[in-house]
C-alpha cells in the first residue's frame, strides 16, 4: 500500500511536498520528547558509554547548544554524539540494549560494509551515534545525502544515498558541564562548530541547510550508503 501511494504522489508531482510535510511532524513531536526527556537520555547514554571506556562526545546540534545556547537548542529534534571508531567495543549493541536504548537503524558504507553512523531509540527519543575517523589533523565523520533523484526506499534498493565528509580539527575531548551534567566535548569546540556550521555558527538558523553556500568544511564525496535496519534490509 506504501509504495502504491508513493507511486501516485510521485506521478502528481506532490511527493516532495507530502515528505517535507511528514517531516514537520515528526520534526514537531521529536522536539517535544526532547524537551521532557532529552537530558535524562544524554544521562543514560553518558553512562553506558563510559561503562564501555568510551568517550561519546557532543557534536552537530547538541554541541551547537551546549555553546551557544548553553542548553538543548529549542527546535533540535535528536540528540548527536560521536565516538572514535577505534574506540567501539565488539559488544556495544548489546551493551546499548541491556541500558534500554534500541537499535533503530544503520548507515552503511556500500563499498566497504562499514557502519559510518547508528541510530538508537530511548523513551521515544533518538540518539544518533556518529563514527569518526582519523585524517592527518583532521577527524572526520560520515553524512548521508538524500539521493539525486530517487525516494528513500526506492534509493535503499538500488544505488544507495550519496554521502559527505564533516572534517573538523582532530583534538582531545575533555569533560565540560552541560545542564549540571559533566559530558565529553570537544576541546577546540569554537573550531569543531566553524568546521560544521561557517563561521556564522553564533547566528541562530531554524532551517540551516548546507547547499544554501555556507562555508563549512563539510565535502562531497563519491561514497555512498544504504540504510540498515536490524530485523530486515531494504536493499
Amino acid at each position: 500500500m506504501r509504495d502504491f501511494i508513493v507511486k501516485i504522489f510521485v506521478k502528481l508531482g506532490l511527493y516532495q511536498s507530502a515528505v517535507r510535510v511528514i517531516n514537520y511532524i515528526k520534526f514537531e513531536i521529536q522536539a517535544h520528547h526532547m524537551k521532557h526527556d532529552g537530558l535524562a537520555m544524554l544521562s543514560r547514554a553518558d553512562q553506558t558509554f563510559s561503562s564501555m571506556g568510551v568517550q561519546a562526545f557532543l557534536t552537530f546540534g547538541v554541541l551547537l547548544g551546549a555553546y551557544r545556547d548553553h542548553g538543548f537548542i529549542s527546535y533540535d529534534p535528536d540528540i548527536d554524539v560521536g565516538i572514535l571508531a577505534d574506540q567501539v567495543p565488539h559488544n556495544l549493541h548489546q551493551i546499548m540494549e541491556d541500558a534500554g536504548f534500541r537499535l533503530r537503524c544503520q548507515n552503511v558504507l556500500a563499498e566497504s560494509g562499514t557502519i559510518m553512523e547508528e541510530s538508537y531509540a530511548y523513551k521515544q527519543i533518538h540518539l544518533d551515534i556518529f563514527y569518526y575517523y582519523k585524517d592527518g589533523k583532521d577527524f572526520y565523520c560520515y553524512i548521508p545525502r538524500k539521493h539525486e533523484t530517487k525516494e528513500w526506499k526506492e534509493a535503499n534498493a538500488t544505488d544507495g544515498f550519496p554521502c559527505d565528509r564533516s572534517y573538523v580539527p582532530a583534538c582531545e575531548m575533555e569533560r565540560r558541564e552541560f545542564l549540571g551534567l559533566q559530558i565529553w566535548m570537544p576541546k577546540d569546540t569554537d573550531g569543531w562548530l566553524r568546521a560544521i556550521y561557517s563561521d556564522s555558527f553564533m547566528t541562530p538558523i531554524k532551517n540551516w541547510d548546507l547547499k544554501d553556500g555556507y562555508v563549512t568544511r563539510i565535502m562531497h564525496t563519491k561514497e555512498r550508503c544504504y540504510r540498515k535496519y536490524p530485523n530486515k534490509l531494504y536493499r
